[in-house]
């Protein structure tokens, strides 16, 4: 074995990492509850205990000599990762990161602070202070401390909000929302690793979302179609972002738009790995760099500097009711070279409200561009 880890979560959106993880021989010690937790197989032992139970982690992890402790994409399992880890002396981001990447309020205060550019926002915590915002339209409503496009919806004219504010406030733990101002054009998602406070660029993604109301994603592509000078603007921005989040040992995962202007935003940053296949799959089939690898040894403090012997394209494709073609993609897969996985799902199309109501997808893998259907 090259080490045993703790994860925290054992959902289904995880499956890819531990899939990864299992096949590269480490021992995995999942700590999940039992319900939903699918990724139970790929442990060597499972603990079917909350992850919020802080001290209950702790303990297990201990008992297990645990060499590192991660949540690969699940942000809301990084208290308790930080909490063992910091408790355990291994691995990890602090716990002032913390605070300031799990609300996407604080999180926009410190970029702000910083100088960096975030949509103009407001924090609402109740129905009542939203006859006090002052702002043009249309906005976005999501909330405070929630993932996976659940919760967010467009609002065109003030008449909405209230209504946005009941749907979205559903989402948060803590029943607070963000109304920020909406960003128009292209939306991408940049993956780093950092390690002692130093920042290591792996991939810019292309984003394709299904739009207004929901932003549901729909496909991501490695790499961006984009010039030089503004992959390094890019870069230069999440790289100051970083800094500004306190985010120093951990994988990363940052959003941004870029307006028709040609003016860029940070629209958020998570101190984990992204999901949707972008960190576990589509870095390594872009840039040869095994992520997934990469984070473990990071957080058994075995850190390597990534190198990249490829230079390919990779993306995936998401099955749903506002893609109904891809199915038919996913059923003559064997008609595409280019396709390396796929998955299809039984259970009929629905609404496409969050990432969880897609039915299946498929990856690619391709030399000299990416595949279109």
């Amino acid at each position: 074995m090259n080490g045993k880890i703790a994860v925290l979560g054992a959902n289904e959106p995880l499956i890819p990492f531990f899939r990864q993880a299992k096949a590269l021989g480490y021992q995995i010690v999942g700590i999940a509850i039992e319900r939903g937790a699918v990724c139970k197989k790929y442990c060597d032992s499972f603990y079917p205990v909350s992850f919020a139970e802080k001290d209950l982690v702790l303990n297990i992890c201990k008992s297990e000599n645990v060499d590192g402790i991660l949540s690969f994409s699940l942000e809301s399992a990084l208290p308790t990762v930080i909490y063992v880890a910091q408790k355990m002396g291994l691995v990890s981001n602090t716990e002032e990161c913390l605070h300031l990447t799990e609300s996407k309020f604080a999180q926009r205060e410190a970029l702000r602070k910083a100088g960096i550019p975030v949509p103009h926002y407001f924090q609402i915590d109740n129905e009542a202070e939203l006859g006090t915002i002052k702002c043009d339209y249309p906005v976005i409503v999501k909330p405070v401390d929630s993932g996976g496009s659940q919760g967010i919806c467009k609002v065109e004219k003030k008449e909405d909000l209230e209504r946005a504010f009941a749907y979205s406030v559903e989402f948060s733990k803590t029943h607070h929302v963000i109304v920020e101002e909406y960003i128009d054009g292209r939306e991408f998602s940049v993956e780093y690793i950092s390690c002692r406070g130093r920042h290591y660029f792996l991939q810019i993604t292309d984003k394709v979302t299904s739009g207004t109301p929901r932003f549901v994603e729909m496909q991501h592509h490695q790499p961006a179609d984009i010039p030089v000078d503004l992959k390094n603007r890019i870069k230069m921005m999440v790289e100051n972002a970083l800094v500004a989040l306190k985010v120093e040992n951990s994988a990363s995962h940052t959003e941004i738009k870029l307006n028709s202007k040609g003016q860029l935003y940070i629209i958020e940053t998570g101190a984990r790995m992204g999901g949707d296949y972008i960190s576990s799959d589509l870095v390594r089939l872009s840039t040869g760099y095994d992520f997934v690898e990469g984070a473990i040894k990071l957080a058994i403090n075995k850190f390597e500097v990534p190198s990249f012997p490829i230079n390919m394209h990779s993306g995936v494709y998401f099955y749903s009711k506002l893609a109904p073609e891809i199915g038919t993609v996913i059923k003559n897969h064997t008609d595409y070279p280019a396709i390396v996985e796929w998955d299809l799902s039984d259970r009929p199309l629905m609404e496409v409200k969050s990432n969880a109501d897609r039915c299946g997808y498929f990856l690619y893998q391709q030399k000299d561009n990416r595949f279109h259907i």
